[in-house]
């Protein structure tokens, strides 16, 4: 798996987790790119695009983290 297959791969579980009834064919067909995501959800969406992008691409923060900037 290439990086670009890994960080695709996180695109589709990320717009899944936030929208889990997102259709996942047409998420399949997006091929994991995050304009592309973010166009399919905002059809379902109140949310501006900008904002679905920000979610999509957000880097995840880990339990370590969280505890070392918020105690």
């Amino acid at each position: 798996m290439s990086q670009h297959d890994g960080a695709a791969e996180a695109i589709r579980r990320r717009a899944l987790l936030v929208w889990p009834r997102l259709d996942a064919a047409a998420l399949r067909r997006c091929n994991g790119d995050p304009e592309r995501v973010a166009a399919l959800v905002a059809r379902r969406s109140s949310l501006p695009r900008e904002t679905i992008l920000g979610i999509l691409t957000t880097p995840a923060v880990t339990e370590v983290e969280a505890r070392t900037w918020f105690g």
